[in-house]
């Protein structure tokens, strides 16, 4: 059976073939995997599925170039996408295998669809993934789950004001005042800080679990399959940008590192046993897009849209489905609080003067 959430449609060769990622942008400077290298290993991999063969260590062995370049592919998309096959090294699901509800919802900026029009005549790729992203962004409604809202407390428009995360029946279950959240239901008050990474230190004075919390935020930064080794400088770097979330007490309830910016979906929450959530994009605009918390083992836990509300107050609250099968915890809770804004920001760019760079923390 299928994981809850899990990614879990048949793939075969032909699927793989068919597999179309969304490519970067040269305006925006974002680096991307080069269009061939990635070809040539679909080819590949495609042809060990055609012949039932594993095509775990094709990709297991895989590496790609970052580079600069209009047309590159995005990276997180390829990352997601080989990541899944190598959760799943068998060659193709019996139908109906799974009956969880959003096993069949896409979320990275890929489409295994076919690319034609209702005449069956071959249409543009990218814009038949407009139209495909912007059924699923009308559709959001539809999937099962918990639904909530989350935006600013009142009419208060000013940066800085206070955030609710409501449930449908408008009832607040966390809210967000600064670098503070609160939980009117049992009243628990929780504050951010820096995890206190000194310059100039190695990672074996850091508090436990931020190593490899700031490795794995590097790699996903950085690529999956970029052929790029990670420097000592560089992982003191991404552990210097991780945010603590503690309780009264100072006790740790989870971390915040990465960013979703510049079109870029590599902000992360992880918990202190290690278990994560990863917040990726599908979507070109706003209008059309939605990001999808998946955990560590790729199952889809929420998704986010922003809010078609009016009067204004209301445009920049999101609207989010919690996964059927996910119990909303208090940890859930929060998370789901911290990580609202992050779709937001995805589309936020130095040169447009995009709100705040870092989506980590608040």
């Amino acid at each position: 059976m299928a994981r809850p959430g899990s990614y879990s449609p048949s793939v075969n060769g032909d699927v793989v073939r068919g597999t179309w990622f969304l490519r970067n942008s040269w305006l925006r400077g974002r680096a991307g995997y080069p269009t061939s290298e990635v070809d040539d290993l679909l080819r590949r991999v495609a042809a060990e599925l055609d012949a039932d063969r594993p095509a775990g260590p094709l990709i297991e062995n895989a590496t790609f170039r970052r580079m600069h370049i209009s047309g590159g592919y995005d990276i997180d998309a390829v990352d997601w996408f080989f990541d899944q096959l190598l959760r799943r090294p068998g060659h193709a699901d019996s139908p109906g295998i799974s009956t969880d509800p959003w096993r069949d919802l896409a979320v990275a900026q890929l489409t295994r669809s076919k690319i034609t029009d209702a005449a069956e005549q071959p249409q543009k790729p990218r814009a038949y993934f407009v139209e495909e992203c912007g059924n699923t962004w009308r559709n959001f409604g539809q999937q099962p789950g918990t639904q909530l809202r989350w935006g600013r407390a009142g009419r208060r428009l000013l940066r800085g004001a206070r955030y609710e995360l409501r449930t449908a029946e408008q009832q607040t279950i966390s809210s967000r005042d600064g670098r503070r959240l609160t939980m009117p239901v049992g009243g628990r008050t929780f504050t951010y800080k820096k995890t206190g990474v000194p310059a100039r230190s190695t990672a074996d004075s850091w508090p436990p679990g931020i190593a490899g919390l700031a490795a794995r935020s590097w790699r996903d930064d950085t690529g999956h399959y970029a052929a790029e080794t990670m420097s000592s400088r560089e992982h003191r770097y991404q552990a210097r940008r991780v945010d603590e979330l503690v309780d009264e007490t100072g006790i740790p309830i989870l971390y915040t590192s990465g960013q979703n910016f510049d079109r870029r979906a590599y902000a992360c929450v992880t918990f202190p046993d290690q278990r994560w959530l990863r917040f990726l994009v599908r979507g070109t605009e706003p209008w059309n897009a939605i990001m999808t918390a998946v955990d560590q083992a790729g199952n889809r836990v929420a998704r986010y849209r922003k809010s078609t509300g009016d009067p204004p107050w209301e445009r920049a609250e999101a609207e989010i489905t919690v996964h059927p099968d996910r119990k909303l915890t208090d940890e859930l809770v929060l998370a789901i609080g911290i990580s609202a804004e992050w779709l937001e920001t995805y589309f936020g760019s130095q040169s447009s003067g995009g709100a705040g760079a870092v989506a980590t923390g608040v």
